[in-house]
């Protein structure tokens, strides 16, 4: 995993759950169930966290009420041994992928084309 003299950067969580009484988030940064972290839950109904990491490779999943739950905003997910997936995310130094963009917000700005006349 990442060194810890490496640069850190927040990473935000958000699972939306009006109804859920609680929401952890739990992954191999919090050596799964061992050490779970708390959301916060918002007045629109998602529930918050930020979580300050060095860069490197992630899993992890939320217990929704008890209940394992997949991040359905995770487009990469890889299988794990319980027959269920495990969301990924990847922490780069780089500040563009410490600002999370939505991949609908961050467009390239200039195009290369190789035609010849």
């Amino acid at each position: 995993m990442a060194k810890t003299d490496e640069a850190k950067s927040v990473q935000e969580f958000f699972f939306s759950a009006p109804e859920a009484n609680s929401v952890q988030l739990v992954g191999d940064f919090t050596h799964w169930q061992s050490k779970p972290i708390n959301l916060v839950k918002q007045a629109n109904g998602v529930w918050k966290t930020s979580v300050t990491l060095a860069a490197g490779t992630y899993h992890y999943r939320f217990l929704v009420d008890g209940a394992w739950c997949d991040d359905p905003e995770c487009t990469l997910k890889i299988p794990n041994v319980f027959g269920s997936h495990n969301m990924v995310r990847e922490v780069s130094n780089s500040t563009e992928v410490v600002a999370q963009a939505k991949p609908s917000e961050r467009k390239p700005s200039r195009r290369r084309t190789s035609k010849s006349a």
